[in-house]
């Protein structure tokens, strides 16, 4: 089924089965049992974020990191839509392929080599979860091992207890993976996590910011995440107890955190209890990307006097871009493209600029969420400017660093200049049309 939301009628005309009898199997992945319930109770008293899963012939295996913002989030459990992709995930294991189990995938390095480029370390409240005979290397803790092929889908009863903030979108995106995975001939996989302001304890990244801050942040990916998939969209209003029941945090603190996001112009207030992310003007996104072109052009030049640990977070985030270029993965690409950028401007080593940028790159990507399907730049097109900017910057051109940079604005503005005359002239035509 290629659609990631199905009624129980719908699978059971796919299977061949009753409708009464789906909906019953349905209903019995909701109800922890006593395998299920210590999962469950683990997951209650500490605050855990998925980082990594993988899958092999011989079972599946997914890693959960305790979180850093335990004490300072008070964050809900998995959304509805959230709730579908991990039953994706969880029955993937029931389609794994017949080959070896080898330490690289293709070019992809294995869950745990993942895990430690990316920083994740795992601790004593790290749980590891496994499903048939999936065998663990030297070192690594198992939590639990289901070798029955139906508790592993009955996860779902205890995993849906992780937070939304940011599990949904690591599940939306690892879903996704598990699609493309499915249509290519289900080789041995692995997927981590590599959004490091997601706030998980063992990462080698900087402590994590004040409360305001985390939850402002938890917002911004909620809302960018509802645009995505339908759950809001652009010039509607969305109030703060939909934020309050998404993140579960007090209306007071989520009032606090929206009241930042608005005076960085990344969401309008509508009235004192919601809010409207506005469908963008083309003197919005005009003023947005002039602004980035001419301070951008001095945070590069800066970028020359990065460190080599500077320079390696960069370069991460380029390698990975180029990963996704290859699979032509427009939203991940998207997402990769902001961390270069915001990395870039992090190793320049100035003070004041890079925060103003950081925020002005939110709000070009807040723009790219509210046109929905319709921003689909190409990943290969991102690489190659990224790519272009890094070389100069590595070898002291920084004229050539400065027109790329530059380049790449124009080329960005350019691009949604042409969907927002696009999307005005439609609104204009359904206007003549119900006139």
């Amino acid at each position: 089924m290629q659609a990631s939301k199905g009624s129980s009628r719908q699978v059971a005309d796919a299977v061949g089965l009753s409708q009464s009898f789906v909906a019953r199997t349905w209903k019995e992945f909701a109800e922890p049992d006593q395998d299920i319930e210590p999962i469950r109770a683990l997951l209650k008293d500490r605050q855990m974020v998925l980082v990594g899963f993988a899958l092999g012939p011989t079972g599946s295996c997914l890693v959960l990191n305790p979180s850093r913002a335990s004490r300072i989030r008070y964050p809900a459990s998995l959304s509805t839509s959230s709730k579908r992709r991990l039953r994706t995930v969880l029955a993937a294991d029931l389609l794994r392929g017949v080959g070896h189990e080898p330490s690289y995938t293709g070019d992809r390095p294995d869950l745990w080599s993942s895990l430690d480029s990316g920083g994740y370390v795992l601790t004593e409240e790290s749980m590891v979860l496994t499903s048939g005979n999936y065998s663990l290397p030297a070192g690594v803790r198992r939590s639990a091992r289901f070798a029955d092929a139906w508790q592993w889908q009955k996860l779902v009863a205890a995993l849906d207890l992780l937070p939304e903030a940011p599990t949904g979108e690591s599940l939306a995106d690892l879903e996704w993976r598990i699609r493309r995975w499915y249509q290519s001939g289900r080789a041995p996989f692995s997927w981590t996590v590599d959004r490091k302001e997601s706030g998980v304890l063992g990462t080698s990244g900087d402590d994590f910011p004040g409360g305001g801050n985390a939850l402002a942040e938890d917002i911004l990916l909620t809302i960018r995440q509802g645009l995505v998939d339908g759950t809001f969209s652009g010039e509607s209003e969305i109030s703060l107890g939909a934020l309050n029941r998404l993140l579960g945090a007090p209306v007071r603190d989520i009032r606090a955190a929206v009241r930042a996001l608005t005076e960085d112009g990344l969401v309008t207030a509508a009235r004192s209890d919601s809010i409207v992310v506005r469908i963008p003007s083309l003197d919005d996104v005009s003023e947005t990307y002039l602004a980035r072109r001419a301070l951008g052009a001095i945070v590069v030049r800066a970028a020359s006097r990065w460190s080599p640990e500077d320079r390696s977070r960069v370069k991460h985030h380029l390698d990975e871009l180029g990963d996704c270029a290859r699979r032509n993965d427009v939203t991940r690409a998207h997402h990769l493209d902001m961390d270069f950028q915001i990395s870039l401007f992090e190793g320049s080593g100035l003070n004041r600029i890079p925060a103003i940028l950081e925020t002005l790159t939110k709000q070009a990507f807040m723009h790219f969420a509210v046109m929905g399907a319709r921003y689909a730049f190409s990943p290969k097109v991102i690489l190659d400017q990224n790519t272009e900017i890094f070389e100069a910057i590595d070898a002291g051109e920084l004229r050539a660093a400065t027109l790329s940079w530059q380049t790449k604005m124009d080329v960005g503005l350019n691009y949604l200049a042409q969907h927002i005359s696009a999307m005005n002239a439609l609104n204009e035509g359904r206007g003549m049309n119900r006139g």
